[in-house]
C-alpha cells in the first residue's frame, strides 16, 4: 500500500502600506505642545507606539494596505481553490536599541514593552501631509479615533516588543480572525491600530514614506483549499486525514493506477467547522497501492 499526498508550494503576497500615520496627544514637556489631539502627522517618517502615561503622552499608529492585488496572485496559482494560511506584519526602525532617543525630541527613548495589533473595519481615513516639525489639521489624527471606531474593530493579539537592534526586521503573526480574512480575500483595503498595551512600550519603526528598506510589510500567505495530509493503517482500514474549507463538501477519490483516469468515488465528505476531513477506507487493505484526491 502506497500513499501519495500531492500539494502545490503556498504563495505568498508581499506590499508595503498605502497610507500611515501616527497619532499623538501631546503633553505639557511635549516639544510640538500639550494638545495634538488634532495634529496630523501622515507623511512622517516613522510610526510610534508609546502609553498614555509616557512623558510626551500617548501615541498610536495606523496603517493601511492595498490588498487588491491578493486575489489576483492566489487566483493565477490556484484558481479560485486556495485558502489564506498566514498573515503577519514586518516591521523595523532606525531606532531599535533600549534607551536610544529618536532623532526628534517628540518621541520618548526606546524600550520594551507590550503593544496591541488591531483590525479596523473602518478604511475611511487618508494620511494627509503633516511632519513631526510641520503638523498639519487636514488628516488623520487622534481626534480621529472615535469615528475609527465606531466601526466594527477588534483586537488580535497582544505583542512584547524587546528592542533588536538598529534595523533589524521583526515579524508579528496575526491570528486568522474571520473578519480580517474575509476583508483580505475580497481583495479590498486592509487597516490596523496599533496601541500600547502596558506603561512600558516607546517602540518606534519606520514608515512608507521613510522605509530606506525598514517600510512596514504585510505578508499573505495562501495554500490549496483541498489537501491530503496523512494517512495510515488501523484496524486494517486506511485512516485519512485531509482538510478543506470549514464545511466545505466535497467527493474523495481513489485509484489504484495514476496512469489511468478512472478514479472511484469513495463517497461523499464534509470539512467540520475547522475544516478537517477524517475518513476511514474499509476497502483499502484489498489494494496493493492506492491513491486518493478531493475534489469538488
Amino acid at each position: 500500500m502506497a500513499f501519495c499526498t500531492l500539494a502545490r508550494a503556498q504563495v505568498t503576497y508581499t506590499i508595503t502600506t498605502s497610507a500611515d500615520a501616527f497619532l499623538a496627544t501631546g503633553s505639557p514637556t511635549n516639544p510640538k505642545g500639550s494638545n495634538l489631539t488634532n495634529a496630523n502627522f501622515g507623511v512622517a517618517g516613522v510610526l510610534y507606539i508609546a502609553p498614555a502615561g509616557s512623558p510626551n503622552g500617548e501615541f498610536q499608529a495606523v496603517l493601511k494596505f492595498d490588498l487588491s492585488g491578493t486575489t489576483n496572485l492566489f487566483n493565477a496559482a490556484y484558481g479560485s481553490n486556495w485558502i489564506i494560511s498566514g498573515i503577519s506584519l514586518e516591521l523595523a526602525g532606525n531606532f531599535a536599541t533600549t534607551g536610544a532617543q529618536p532623532d526628534n525630541a517628540i518621541f520618548n527613548p526606546i524600550n520594551g514593552g507590550n503593544f496591541v495589533i488591531e483590525w479596523l473595519a473602518n478604511d475611511n481615513w487618508v494620511e494627509v501631509t503633516g511632519r513631526p516639525n510641520a503638523p498639519t489639521s487636514d488628516g488623520v489624527c487622534y481626534g480621529s479615533l472615535p469615528g475609527l471606531l465606531s466601526a466594527a474593530h477588534e483586537s488580535l493579539c497582544t505583542n512584547t516588543y524587546s528592542p533588536p537592534g538598529d534595523n533589524v526586521h521583526v515579524t508579528w503573526p496575526l491570528p486568522l480572525n474571520q473578519d480580517l480574512v474575509n476583508d483580505i480575500a475580497g481583495g479590498n483595503e486592509v487597516s490596523f491600530r496599533l496601541y500600547a498595551a502596558d506603561n512600558q512600550v516607546s517602540y518606534l519603526f519606520n514608515s512608507h514614506n521613510f522605509g530606506n528598506g525598514n517600510q512596514p510589510l504585510i505578508h499573505v500567505t495562501a495554500v490549496p483549499l483541498l489537501r491530503m495530509i496523512s494517512g495510515y493503517f488501523t484496524n486494517g482500514v486506511f485512516h485519512l486525514i485531509a482538510s478543506a474549507g470549514a464545511n466545505l463538501p466535497v467527493q474523495l477519490q481513489a485509484t489504484s493506477d495514476l496512469s489511468t483516469t478512472n478514479w472511484q468515488n469513495l463517497g461523499p465528505v464534509t470539512a467540520d467547522g475547522a475544516g478537517a476531513i477524517q475518513f476511514d477506507d474499509s476497502t483499502a487493505a484489498n489494494h496493493n497501492q492506492r491513491y486518493y484526491r478531493l475534489v469538488y
